[in-house]
């Protein structure tokens, strides 16, 4: 497994959440919920559980402007085939798929947060597998044509005015005395350039929210995701260059919007 990058920002307490690398293609022809069944059985003794989910559907990153200023997937009802959710033991490990997605999670437990090159791994390791599965049940491999790597930050000690350098300048004064907003959200979108026919976009949203498990908690959840996408398909080199390039200009972006007392709370170490 490849080390981390030592030129990264790094934190001895990141309030990383939880990190998802996936892949997106064309449905697969006749691919069925029994084949996720079927992939259930080479990775069960590291994935016991077993839920369904609604399907995950998101536009494919074009030149375009897309429609909203959102890193939010949509999800519809009524699909005739569903999304398959393995679970490790642990509940930190989770793995996706659906005839249009393979997805990889690392969500917080118990234990720390055990950087992108693990999860990447898991990804390859298991991605490998997918595919080598399809080849056996002779169907098609997937023609990959986005690659989305997001990281998901829950964040409970600072209120968007402490932590997140655009809403620092959210303050304004009633009587000559400063007031804070009660509540605010952030979201921007950035467009990549890049000298490749890749589409490459960051998308960041910061907004309030509360969790009711296994207590109620109020927070704010920071998220960025990064996508590129090329509608004529990705090599797997590429898939994996463009995740390890998303992982740089996420953990880059996170450092550079964040304040530096947030990053005194979060222990930077570099």
């Amino acid at each position: 497994m490849p080390e981390r990058p030592s030129h990264l920002p790094d934190y001895q307490n990141p309030p990383i959440d939880e990190v998802v690398v996936g892949v997106q293609f064309p449905p697969i022809p006749n691919f069925q919920d029994v084949h996720a069944g079927l992939y259930w059985q080479n990775v069960r003794n590291d994935y016991p559980r077993t839920e369904t989910q609604p399907r995950l559907e998101g536009p494919i990153e074009t030149d375009e402007l897309p429609q909203a200023n959102t890193a939010v997937i949509s999800i519809p009802f009524g699909m005739t085939q569903a999304r398959t959710w393995l679970i490790s033991e642990t509940d930190d490990y989770l793995i996706q798929m659906q005839n249009t997605r393979f997805i990889q999670n690392w969500r917080r437990r118990r234990d720390p947060y055990p950087h992108f090159e693990a999860i990447l791994n898991l990804f390859e390791d298991h991605y490998t597998q997918f595919r080598e599965l399809l080849s056996t049940e002779k169907l098609q491999e997937p023609i990959v044509q986005q690659v989305e790597v997001s990281y998901i930050n829950w964040i409970t000690d600072l209120p968007i005015s402490k932590f997140l350098k655009p809403g620092t300048s959210a303050e304004i004064h009633i009587n000559g005395r400063p007031q804070d907003p009660e509540d605010q959200s952030w979201g921007a979108r950035y467009r990549l350039s890049t000298s490749t026919d890749i589409v490459e976009r960051l998308h960041v949203v910061s907004q309030a929210a509360v969790r009711p498990i296994p207590e109620m908690v109020t927070g704010v959840i920071f998220q960025l995701v990064y996508r590129a996408a090329r509608a004529e398909g990705l090599s797997t080199e590429e898939v994996l260059r463009l995740m390890s390039s998303g992982r740089d200009i996420i953990v880059n972006t996170f450092d550079e919007l964040t304040t530096t007392d947030a990053h005194a709370v979060w222990g930077k170490l570099k």
